[in-house]
């Protein structure tokens, strides 16, 4: 028999508490917010633009109607198209995977980290999911290599946005780096409205930072449609699994 969503739901939710205070004892509690704030806005963009552009047939999640067979049916909370509790796993995985690395490899530099993150991220992702899938708490219906299930897309996709995030945020508000190409898109912009400022990010308030932090996510965004795109183009040629329609 085959658990149903809100299940999944509730656990997430359960599980969000616990991961949200670590995060607040790791990070400290401005921190984690900004953490949690980006890590949802992130993942709601990402899996919005997979499953509206997909019009539901290549990458969805179940709806009410689709478990309405099920005394509990499908999700309750949503964030338009995506159920919060995705947004929410996004935050937990990224965040453990941040944290890992940043322990495992303390001295090395911002891109070595996120590499790290991103592999731990795979990991987990691999273990949640089949057994998502399993019990259809979302499904995919692309083109792709599939393994026990799971595309091979979304884990190189899950590897791209956990890199791309946590080096954000690493860059933004813990190391308070301004990239070389980050500043000249950032001074002509960004740093002219709203921030009104061009001094070094470190030398900000917090809430001129986050600013900031939201600037470099959206430009990160551009970056992971740029990295994912040549993966869908080729393994959408070569795949072994076509689409399947939607309700089986």
């Amino acid at each position: 028999m085959r658990a149903n969503v809100i299940v999944f739901e509730v656990v997430t939710f359960v599980l969000f508490l616990v991961f949200y205070q670590g995060g607040r004892r790791a990070l400290g509690r401005s921190r984690n917010r900004a953490f949690l704030g980006g890590a949802v806005a992130y993942s709601l963009v990402i899996e919005t633009f997979a499953v509206a552009f997909g019009v539901k047939n290549f990458y969805w999640y179940s709806i009410n109607g689709y478990y309405k067979t099920y005394p509990l049916g499908g999700y309750i909370v949503w964030l338009g198209v995506v159920p919060l509790a995705a947004a929410l796993l996004f935050y937990m995985v990224s965040m453990t995977s941040y944290l890992a690395a940043s322990t495992l490899l303390p001295r090395k530099s911002t891109w070595a980290r996120s590499s790290v993150a991103g592999a731990v991220a795979v990991a987990m992702y691999a273990l949640i999911e089949p057994v998502a899938v399993t019990n259809h708490w979302w499904t995919w219906n692309l083109k792709s290599f599939f393994v026990i299930d799971v595309p091979l897309l979304a884990l190189i996709a899950v590897f791209g946005a956990v890199f791309l995030y946590g080096a954000v945020f690493d860059l933004t508000l813990v190391q308070y780096s301004d990239p070389g190409l980050l500043k000249k898109l950032e001074d002509p912009t960004i740093r002219r409205w709203p921030i009104k400022s061009k001094k070094l990010t470190k030398n900000l308030v917090f809430r001129q930072q986050l600013e900031v932090f939201g600037f470099r996510l959206a430009v990160s965004l551009l970056a992971f449609a740029v990295f994912i795109a040549p993966f869908m183009a080729l393994l959408w040629a070569v795949a072994n699994r076509g689409q399947i329609e939607p309700g089986w």
